[in-house]
């Protein structure tokens, strides 16, 4: 569950009437009359936002049925409209809309609370644990109730229900990518005390039982919570690890230059930043003359793309093609009709030129300097290369390990990457405001298609299936055990290739 939505996005075209997508994505300020869980909306009321939102999305989506059939979707969004027949608290309806709007597996598209309603439930006390889910199975990673004694610990049920019960109902809930498992549980351990609260509606005290330890019987433990703000304090001074300050890129050098690491936390949207810095590198890698790249992408959650088609470029020494085709639903000069609930309130109409009906019956974007081909990059690195990838791969990181993919250009080491695997719905992503509840939904405007060739067979709904898979453990979490890099660095020294 995002209630937030970060900026991941690529691709963008800026409306006629202007706002860069950092505007499109701006929250803004909501008054709530009373707490969301006190105020009641009348079906009525809840209907009524159901149906801008439905309409919303079969307006604008342009994806809307890449991964789902449009059948399948309509009976969930029927469904979820059939419930609609009592008054609902905030909350209540936040969680029959999340499940439709997840069910369109696209991780650029997804529903949030107001930033009031947000900080109401993070004002409510919650677990007092962060989670790690691995394998479904929730482990407590940072302990905050008993000063780190049940870290580690497997947590079997939470006030009565079923770890497994609790999982299935975050992941019914979770807007990512395709059919990708490692991003959605990776996403819900992030948000697991809020989701607790939101989507299962558990309030404090927490009756939480754990499995034993070894051979042990289980334990029940009683927590009073903890609000998100005491947690947060108590995480910055128990672990101030978890918020050292990370730059977008580093390189540093191993075994005396012969192998470069390479690392990207995001690719951002500050591209004359993120082109000097990738010239300097590369120059820097020719000139140690390093006969192996490790590049650490590993919850690099995306950018501007014009990044992603550029590192790859550094990749290899022959002209190549990146985005195969980007979809829109509207033509040139075009409206949408729900621009009134957006943050700006500002008319949305597709710029001149921008696009073009054609033969197919579907409106393609022709304007996008990443349509065309694309040049190799100079000086290139054509030795092996090695990338540690994860679930918090996505959007603009996804697309470039898919080309790296199609080109054979190197080893993964990891975990399925989060992004799916034939590209993404993002481009500019608008948050509309529903009139009623003042729930927000984030629409993506374009969906757009890697280059993958005629004859490729990957799963377009899946991640990168890395070559060389690392399995973590809790203890190896815990112990922050880089198990990626040891191997990475493994293979690079001895210049193992998968057959």
């Amino acid at each position: 569950m995002n209630n937030t939505k970060s900026i991941q996005k690529k691709r963008y075209f800026y409306w006629l009437s202007l706002s860069t997508l950092a505007g499109a994505l701006s929250l803004a300020s909501l008054n709530l009359a009373g707490a969301a869980e006190a105020k009641t909306f009348e079906p009525a009321q809840l209907r009524d936002d159901y149906q801008i939102a439905r309409s919303a999305l079969e307006e604008a989506h342009p994806g809307l049925y890449r991964y789902t059939r449009k059948a399948d979707l309509d009976r969930l969004f029927d469904a979820a409209k059939k419930a609609l027949d009592h008054p609902m608290d905030l909350f209540e309806f936040y969680r029959v809309m999340a499940i439709p709007i997840a069910a369109i597996k696209c991780g650029h598209t997804d529903v949030s609370l107001s930033p009031e309603a947000r900080k109401e439930a993070e004002s409510l006390r919650g677990l007092p644990f962060d989670v790690r889910v691995i394998d479904s199975r929730a482990y407590i990673f940072r302990d905050y109730a008993q000063a780190g004694a049940l870290a580690g610990r497997e947590i079997q049920s939470i006030n009565g229900i079923a770890i497994g019960q609790i999982i299935s109902t975050m992941l019914s809930a979770e807007s990512q990518d395709g059919d990708v498992q490692t991003s959605r549980q990776g996403s819900i351990g992030g948000n697991f005390a809020l989701n607790l609260i939101v989507l299962l509606g558990l309030r404090a005290p927490y009756e939480v039982v754990l499995a034993g330890c070894g051979s042990g019987p289980e334990q029940a433990v009683h927590l009073a919570g903890l609000t998100h703000q005491e947690r947060s304090t108590l995480s910055s001074k128990m672990y101030p690890q978890d918020h050292l300050k990370k730059d977008f890129a580093s390189l540093k050098w191993l075994d005396d230059g012969h192998i470069a690491l390479l690392t990207y936390s995001s690719f951002g949207t500050a591209v004359d930043e993120g082109q000097a810095f990738m010239k300097r590198a590369f120059e820097e890698i020719k000139t140690k003359r390093s006969t192996a790249l490790i590049l650490d992408l590993r919850g690099n959650g995306g950018g501007d793309g014009e990044l992603g088609a550029l590192l790859f470029s550094y990749l290899v020494d022959a002209p190549f093609r990146y985005y195969e085709d980007l979809i829109i639903t509207k033509n040139c000069e075009m409206s949408y009709s729900f621009a009134k609930y957006t943050d700006k309130h500002r008319d949305l109409v597709v710029p001149k030129g921008l696009a073009e009906l054609r033969a197919d019956g579907k409106i393609h974007q022709i304007v996008d300097p990443q349509l065309t081909v694309q040049q190799p990059g100079h000086p290139a690195f054509t030795g092996p290369v090695y990338i540690l990838i994860d679930s918090g791969c996505f959007s603009t990181t996804s697309e470039f390990l898919t080309e790296v993919d199609v080109h054979h250009r190197a080893v993964f080491v990891g975990q399925e990457s989060a992004g799916a695997y034939s590209g993404n719905n993002s481009g500019t992503v608008e948050r509309i405001t529903l009139p009623n509840t003042k729930l927000g939904l984030f629409i993506p405007f374009m969906s757009g298609y890697m280059f993958v060739g005629t004859n490729n067979a990957h799963d377009p709904a899946r991640g990168i299936i890395p070559d060389f898979p690392v399995r973590h453990t809790i203890a190896d979490i815990l112990a922050g055990k880089d198990s990626e890099l040891e191997l990475a660095l493994e293979l690079a020294r001895k210049k193992q290739m998968p057959l």
